[in-house]
């Protein structure tokens, strides 16, 4: 596997978790600080693999 595809596993991996958090923020209040949090620490990962 080249690093281009390493890169690219991980962005999809990481885009695939994003769009879990943001699927339980409406659902879980009590957690709704901690995953705002990791939603924005992913999608800035996420902004750092693409560019």
């Amino acid at each position: 596997m080249t690093d281009y595809e390493k890169v690219h596993t991980a962005r999809r991996d990481l885009e695939k978790l994003r769009a879990d958090l943001a699927a339980r923020l409406p659902l879980e209040d009590d957690q709704k600080p901690d995953l705002l949090k990791l939603h924005d620490r992913v999608s800035k990962a996420i902004n750092a693999l693409s560019a």
